[in-house]
């Protein structure tokens, strides 16, 4: 799957700080795949936030950049799938799911090694039935 997002936008509340969600919702065909079992997040820790954690625009731009340059390294071959976007409490998460974690891993490596505006912190873990999705979905 690649450049082919239809995303919803939800805000809630997280632990007593305002949440963003960007859902990806063409994702629905890839949800629980049987190849799409690990999890990876991408953690960007923001530089700077107004007052509700939230980038402000010249950052903002910035992380969309960042956003497609991790897109169109992770999507490569349908390698992964390109979930949801959060941004809370002055971080931003890239979620996606992936058959190849080290792959992934690597290109993360890549990307903040060139990267020099944020810092990225990549998280794998095996998720085979997409909880992570499920609770930003349902909380």
């Amino acid at each position: 799957m690649k450049k082919d997002y239809d995303w919803s936008v939800y805000f809630r509340d997280y632990q007593g700080h305002p949440l963003s969600l960007r859902l990806n919702k063409n994702v629905e065909a890839y949800i629980c795949h049987a190849k799409y079992i690990y999890q990876l997040t991408i953690t960007v820790p923001l530089s700077t936030m107004d007052i509700d954690g939230y980038p402000y625009a010249e950052e903002n731009r910035l992380l969309m950049e960042l956003e497609a340059l991790l897109q169109d390294r992770l999507e490569t071959s349908s390698v992964s799938v390109f979930v949801a976007v959060v941004t809370t409490d002055g971080v931003r998460m890239f979620i996606l799911y992936t058959f190849l974690p080290e792959y992934c891993e690597k290109m993360v490596k890549e990307i903040n090694r060139d990267w020099v505006y944020h810092n990225l912190a990549a998280e794998i873990q095996q998720d085979e039935h997409w909880e992570l999705l499920e609770s930003l979905v349902n909380s």
